[in-house]
């Protein structure tokens, strides 16, 4: 299972990452950071603790690459955070950069806005702010995560939510696509 987690802003926003999602991300073969860690202390901290593919975000001021590509059972996934994308989350332009990192499959953040979405042939997945934390053209919600699996030329994606009041897990959203004709990799 691949655990996504984008937008924490920890410090200068949040404190932490819900526990919630930790144990999602402890049980994870994988864990994506699609940027805004703010801080290079938490992104050293879930590399120790983690198999972690993380990427610079609009508000990290510290050395890491801007996108990644990796391929999991044959599939290949790109993770880029989306800043300077406009508008915040432009369908179009996140499937270009799609194309460009040569992925049927991408992980972004940026909006803090949960999404599965299909746009010209790329599938394009964002899980939310993992704090809550709004910014930008985004307000404080609920955090959020995402988890991915593939299973049978399928991507089966769910996306979990901490209710900010009562503090209980939810499932906000969750797609199964098929991946059939986006095969790729090694």
């Amino acid at each position: 299972m691949i655990a996504v987690i984008s937008d924490s802003h920890i410090p200068d926003r949040a404190n932490s990452i819900p526990e919630v999602f930790q144990v999602k991300m402890k049980d994870a073969d994988k864990v994506v950071h699609c940027g805004d860690f703010e801080s290079e202390k938490v992104y050293k901290r879930l590399s120790e603790n983690h198999d972690l593919i993380g990427v610079k975000g609009n508000c990290d001021y510290f050395d890491i690459e801007s996108s990644h590509r990796f391929t999991r059972k044959r599939l290949d996934f790109g993770v880029y955070h989306g800043a300077g994308i406009h508008p915040r989350g432009h369908h179009p332009t996140l499937a270009k950069t799609a194309r460009q990192l040569g992925v049927p499959v991408l992980f972004h953040g940026h909006t803090h806005q949960q999404e599965i979405a299909e746009h010209d042939g790329k599938i394009l997945l964002n899980p939310g702010s993992c704090t809550g934390v709004g910014g930008g053209s985004s307000k404080r919600k609920d955090p959020s995560m995402m988890t991915v699996n593939i299973r049978d030329q399928k991507l089966e994606v769910e996306i979990l939510s901490k209710d900010r009041d009562s503090g209980e897990s939810y499932t906000s959203g969750e797609k199964t696509l098929n991946t059939k004709n986006v095969l790729g990799g090694e």
